[in-house]
């Protein structure tokens, strides 16, 4: 039973990082202890989806209840206490970190560091820097007006399944927002109209494009962490410590009474559900 529990609000807590602009939904898999089994799930949905069935139906649920009844509560406290719920979600990837560092750096009993399962991290880390920079250009594309999409056009429809390619691969990617990347393309405002409207124009091949990326990248990753697990999970650690510089507010909002007391709640919350998920 505590078992379903953590895996329904794992799903709830990576419904709630997709919708946000900044959070990575694959941080909170690998936060979680759910990264490497949904993407072997995903990469081999056709055998395993009846024997992973009761783990798809929690974890969707969940998914479901973060966007669905959670989001706008999370936009209204990002609305109104940004710099709170931030450090919340910093003290939730910063409690998973011990986990990712034993997994890239330990082999049984002795702990292994070498260039080859440091320098994946440092290079993936270097990538979220401009990333993390490019944050006052995401706020003023968020800010401008959303396209309306009202007729076919072929040219756009193409793009459209670009885009779901892009921000399904960069959602599987630990560290990176889905979100944020699509709010750097200047997409985000019309795909989140686009649910609102239900905008078919729009949806139908950004799901094509979404179902497309999620195929080719879940096995890509699948094949790189059974062949090159520790470059690999060093790569997702850089990743991770990348993402708190695109959600940080800056020390001089950071270091306050709410900010740190959030940081600590968040870091005893995933520390709490990674000993119940045992």
């Amino acid at each position: 039973m505590l078992h379903h529990l953590y895996i329904l609000v794992a799903g709830i807590v990576f419904g709630l990082a997709n919708v946000i602009p900044g959070v990575s939904g694959g941080t909170m898999t690998v936060v979680f202890g759910l990264y490497e089994r949904l993407i072997d799930l995903v990469a081999n949905l056709r055998t395993k989806w009846r024997k992973e069935l009761p783990f798809i139906l929690v974890f969707g649920l969940g998914a479901g209840i973060g966007i669905l009844a959670f989001g706008k509560l999370m936009k209204w406290i990002l609305a109104n206490y940004p710099t709170e719920a931030n450090a919340f979600f910093i003290g939730i990837i910063l409690g998973s970190i011990p986990m990712l560092v034993r997994l890239t750096f330990r082999q049984g009993e002795k702990w292994h560091v070498s260039l080859a399962n440091i320098l994946p991290m440092l290079i993936t880390f270097g990538i979220m820097i401009p990333m993390a920079l490019a944050g006052d250009t995401s706020k003023a594309k968020e800010a401008a007006v959303a396209a309306q999409v009202t007729s076919f056009n072929l040219g756009n429809t193409l793009l459209y399944i670009l885009y779901g390619v892009i921000a399904i691969s960069t959602m599987i990617i630990p560290g990176i927002s889905g979100s944020f990347v699509m709010l750097l393309l200047g997409f985000y405002g019309t795909i989140i109209g686009a649910v609102a409207d239900l905008n078919f124009l729009v949806l139908i091949p950004f799901a094509i494009g979404c179902l497309i990326g999620l195929i080719t990248v879940t096995k890509l990753i699948k094949w790189l962490l059974a062949r090159y697990a520790e470059p690999s999970y060093s790569a997702i650690l850089g990743f991770v410590f990348g993402s708190i510089l695109c959600i940080f507010p800056g020390w001089s909002a950071m270091l306050a009474f709410w900010p740190i007391l959030m940081l600590v709640v968040g870091i005893a919350a995933i520390t709490l559900c990674n000993r119940i998920s045992g």
